[in-house]
């Protein structure tokens, strides 16, 4: 699995295209990266080169109008529209500026998704084509977004590596799928996101409860008894005990 390997060896397009193609079936990750390799042709290694090229000369821009699309968290759509949501848009930045020799990193803060220039510690909100902030800035859209009295604290500036963006973005498809009442689409991302190598206990049980909610019961049951025996005791006999409780639906 992609996800199991070192994880600064996993580029985090090819991660974002592979979770794309559980949604997109007729996505091919290698035609994806592809694209990506052409957008990049040409462009300079600055940061500004980097932010011209993505969102004056390709047009990038945040999806304010369809936010909650399902199609916002798939690489291949937001490529194809040149339109997302900000931690799509941010894996775009990312993965342009690797083509072309500049580091960017994930940063997950809360409630907005921006990426860091390595070399300048620059702060980019590709939701806003590719706003250039410093850390008050970051700070100011924290408070616009969460309201005045939210309490800050610089760590929400934190990098973060492929996998914490993954389940990031896995995490908004289970959310926009459950207010959706869209049980596929809810089933893939949580069962995507337990199969993560550093998967929690309520991670891997949420796929009991999605499969429950699609009415399938046989499914759910499996899933609590298997989170139950790798379970501490206290929590296992509680996971056990909804297995059960799964089970007796099935009569």
């Amino acid at each position: 699995m992609l996800m199991s390997g070192d994880e600064s060896l996993i580029n985090v397009d090819e991660a974002a295209f592979v979770l794309a193609s559980h949604f997109h079936e007729d996505l091919i990750v290698e035609d994806g990266m592809a694209h990506l390799d052409r957008l990049a042709e040409g462009c300079g290694s600055s940061l500004e080169a980097v932010r011209a090229r993505i969102f004056d000369e390709l047009g990038f821009n945040g999806n304010s109008c369809g936010y909650y699309d399902q199609n916002n968290s798939c690489l291949d759509f937001v490529i194809e529209k040149r339109l997302g949501i900000p931690i799509t848009l941010s894996i775009v930045v990312m993965a342009i500026g690797r083509r072309v020799g500049r580091a960017f990193d994930g940063v997950g803060m809360p409630g907005h998704f921006l990426t860091i220039d390595t070399d300048t510690g620059t702060y980019i909100d590709a939701f806003d084509r590719g706003a250039v902030l410093d850390e008050l800035g970051c700070q100011q859209l924290f408070k616009q977004l969460h309201g005045p009295d939210a309490p800050w604290h610089q760590s929400m500036l934190a990098p973060i590596g492929t996998r914490g963006i993954v389940r990031r973005m896995l995490n908004n498809l289970a959310q926009v799928a459950t207010l959706e009442n869209d049980h596929r689409s809810r089933v893939i991302a949580t069962r995507l996101r337990s199969l993560l190598p550093d998967a929690s206990i309520w991670e891997r049980a949420e796929l009991a409860r999605a499969y429950e909610a699609s009415g399938d019961f046989e499914k759910a049951s499996c899933v609590l008894e298997a989170v139950a025996a790798e379970a501490p005791p206290d929590e296992a006999t509680g996971l056990r005990f909804a297995a059960a409780g799964l089970r007796a639906r099935l009569n």
